[in-house]
């Protein structure tokens, strides 16, 4: 019985939704047809009242349109952030883009994308897909760094990215610094300044970014790293 009137309270919510959405698809062909009617009436009869009458209707219609668009990018952000949580760097890369379509030139959104590229090209099978993703990836982390050039987030993708993955260590060394001094107790970008530093040869540099980490990280097991990294260079040296 209990199961019975499950069944018949979710058909009801079914039809009640579908009730709406159609209502609302007949409202707005109303309105269009209205407006047509207007803006007939209006250019043959040179009548300004009726054409300014049909701007509210064409407005209210284009507004509905873009709340379910920007809607509609929410949802795919979500998707691609989930996805990238998750390690689907594919669907990650998929759903951004899909809200890209919506919001092209969101800086947030091509950054995310760059990330999604980046990380394909760890599992790519061959070289000429893994320079494909690379070059993705650095063509939309640059492309956010145009739109919002305040954000260290993406200064700092970009030089793991040109550091870690494409071992050009200069150009990652400029834009981690730009992160840096941005914000300069995050430990991730300490941890990315000192893997560069280091392969830049600036031994000492990169100590002292490691041992700043370990003044500052809330974590012993992030303190404890640092510190091993620091004994690891110290111990080269000798």
């Amino acid at each position: 019985m209990k199961k019975s009137v499950k069944y018949f309270l979710l058909l009801i919510i079914c039809f009640v939704l579908m009730i709406s959405c159609n209502t609302q698809v007949f409202q707005n062909r109303f309105k269009l047809n209205k407006a047509y009617s207007l803006y007939e009436k209006g250019k043959n009869a040179d009548d300004d009242k009726a054409l300014l009458d049909i701007t509210s209707t064409y407005n209210d219609i284009i507004n509905q349109k873009i709340y379910a668009q920007d809607r509609l990018a929410a949802v795919y952000r979500t998707l691609a952030e989930r996805s990238l949580v998750k390690q689907q760097y594919g669907y990650s890369a998929k759903y951004f883009s899909e809200a890209l379509k919506i919001l092209p030139n969101s800086p947030y959104l091509r950054y995310g994308l760059g990330i999604s590229y980046a990380n394909l090209a760890e599992s790519a099978d061959t070289e000429e897909k893994k320079t494909n993703f690379l070059q993705r990836a650095e063509n939309n982390i640059n492309f956010a760094i145009s739109k919002d050039p305040n954000n260290a987030n993406y200064y700092a993708a970009l030089a793991s990215l040109k550091g870690l993955q494409q071992n050009d260590y200069e150009a990652a060394f400029e834009s981690i610094k730009k992160a840096v001094e941005m914000n300069p107790n995050n430990v991730d970008y300490l941890f990315i300044l000192a893997r560069i530093q280091y392969s830049r040869g600036n031994y000492n540099e990169a100590i002292a970014a490691y041992r700043k980490i370990s003044n500052i990280a809330a974590e012993n097991n992030i303190k404890q790293t640092a510190l091993n990294n620091i004994n690891q260079i110290i111990g080269q040296q000798n």
